[in-house]
């Protein structure tokens, strides 16, 4: 299953969903670490509960919930849409526009998991845990659970980014000066606006060259007016382009 996200200059941009058996697996390998890590808290709070009666079970408390509510949220925000189950599987989260989630959208689908997390009650049959999500996902195309749907995101697996983005940095690896002046304005640049630019680069092979050429272009007037860069003499627009991406990813290895 394909999602496609029109951007603001009309061109299209494709993902891979990810299907309920990657989901699930990347779920269970979270699961694990979960459980290890509670097994640690609760380790820690016997022996403070030894050294102080009752402050070792208020300790078990909060980091139970710490760990239950905040490392799906916590991970899904600053890991860009992973945790390091979907990061193990090659998925992530993403806004329903392509872009990376906000806070207030890993939160959203997280505390929903309550309710996608209940069993589904079949007459005669062990009920079914995740029974709730597992049913309003498999009812739509793009195989959404209620926390999805409510935050307005999507699961999809992950380009293979490493490769195309470490031919670009050594494509332009005799340039540091200018790469360095790159990396500097690009810190203006928001979390999404960077995602944006580096997915550009990566999907370009997928745009016809009509359209290819209109979006580098308006990319790079872009550049021109917000971060005062420009291309050098005789550099296209999407070689720019690139050479900004390169410069990113360099600041981020």
């Amino acid at each position: 299953m394909l999602h496609q996200v029109i951007s603001t200059e009309k061109v299209p941009l494709i993902y891979r969903v990810a299907g309920l058996g990657s989901r699930f697996l990347a779920w269970l390998i979270d699961m694990l670490i979960i459980v290890g890590l509670l097994y640690v808290a609760l380790v820690m709070a016997a022996a403070w509960e030894a050294a102080r009666e009752g402050f070792g079970m208020a300790v078990a408390l909060v980091l139970t919930f710490l760990v239950q509510w905040g490392y799906f949220v916590l991970f899904e925000w600053l890991w860009h849409g992973q945790t390091p189950g979907k990061r193990v599987v090659g998925i992530r989260v993403i806004d329903l526009q392509g872009t990376g989630i906000s806070f207030g959208q890993a939160a959203l689908r997280n505390v929903l998991r309550v309710v996608d997390g209940l069993p589904l009650l079949i007459p005669d049959l062990v009920p079914v845990m995740y029974g709730i999500g597992f049913l309003v996902a498999a009812c739509n195309s793009e195989q959404r659970r209620l926390g999805d749907l409510a935050a307005g995101t999507l699961v999809v697996f992950v380009e293979a980014k490493n490769a195309p983005l470490l031919a670009l940095q050594e494509e332009f690896a005799g340039q540091a000066p200018r790469t360095q002046l790159f990396r500097q304005r690009l810190e203006q640049l928001t979390r999404p606006q960077k995602e944006t630019l580096l997915d550009l680069c990566l999907r370009r092979d997928q745009l016809r060259v009509r359209e290819r050429a209109r979006l580098f272009a308006a990319v790079t007037e872009y550049f021109r007016g917000h971060l005062e860069l420009s291309p050098s003499e005789h550099q296209s627009p999407e070689k720019f382009v690139l050479q900004l991406a390169a410069a990113l990813t360099a600041d981020h290895q």
